[in-house]
C-alpha cells in the first residue's frame, strides 16, 4: 500500500527550476513525479545508513519496532516517547546530504503529494527528523543534490535532442 508523503512546497534554484522545467516538458514526467523519483532514488541510494537511524531512534526509545512504526506512521516523529536514553554524537555518521547547502535566491514552488512505499515513507521521516529541518528544506536538498550531480549525465542530452539532431553526427 503507498502512503502519500504531503509536500506543500519545496525550494529550488532558478538554474535548477529551468532545468526541471526542461526535463519535465522533454519526458512527459510531472515536476511531482521528478520529485517522487529524486526522492526514492535517494532513500534507495542511502537505504543503509537510515535505517540505522531508524533503529537507533526505536532502541534509543525502548520502544518495539511495531509500535514506532505505528506512531511514526499515524502521528510522525512528535508522537513518539521521549528518549530513555540520550543518542549520542558518536551513535550518529555523517549525514549524506550534510554537504548540500541550499543556495540563497532560491524559488519557492508550490507542491503537494507523491506516493511512498510503508519502508521509504518510514525512512523519509527518519531522515528529516535527524537532518533536523522541515519537510520542505530536506526535499529541496535532495532535489539540488539529484541535479548537481546527475545533470549533465542523465538528462541535458535527452533536453537537447528535442530539438537538434547533432546527437546522431558523432564524435
Amino acid at each position: 500500500m503507498a502512503y502519500q508523503f504531503s509536500l506543500s512546497r519545496y525550494y529550488v534554484t532558478p538554474e535548477n527550476d529551468e532545468k526541471l522545467e526542461a526535463f519535465s516538458d522533454a519526458s512527459g514526467d510531472s515536476r511531482q513525479t521528478l520529485i517522487m523519483q529524486y526522492t526514492r532514488g535517494w532513500l534507495g541510494r542511502n537505504r543503509v545508513y537510515y535505517t540505522q537511524l531508524a533503529i537507533l531512534d526505536l532502541r534509543k526509545r525502548e520502544i518495539s519496532a511495531s509500535e514506532w512504526v505505528q506512531i511514526v506512521l499515524g502521528e510522525g516523529f512528535k508522537g513518539l516517547p521521549p528518549y530513555k536514553n540520550p543518542i549520542l554524537e558518536d551513535e550518529v555518521s555523517k549525514d549524506p546530504l550534510a554537504h548540500i547547502i541550499l543556495p540563497d535566491g532560491v524559488l519557492e514552488k508550490q507542491s503537494n503529494y507523491f506516493a511512498l512505499t510503508r519502508q521509504n515513507y518510514l525512512l523519509l521521516r527518519t531522515a528529516i527528523h535527524f537532518d533536523g529541518s522541515s519537510a520542505t528544506r530536506f526535499i529541496s536538498k535532495i532535489i539540488h543534490e539529484h541535479l548537481i550531480r546527475n545533470w549533465d549525465s542523465l538528462y541535458a542530452a535527452q533536453v537537447v535532442a528535442e530539438t537538434s539532431n547533432d546527437w546522431l553526427k558523432g564524435e
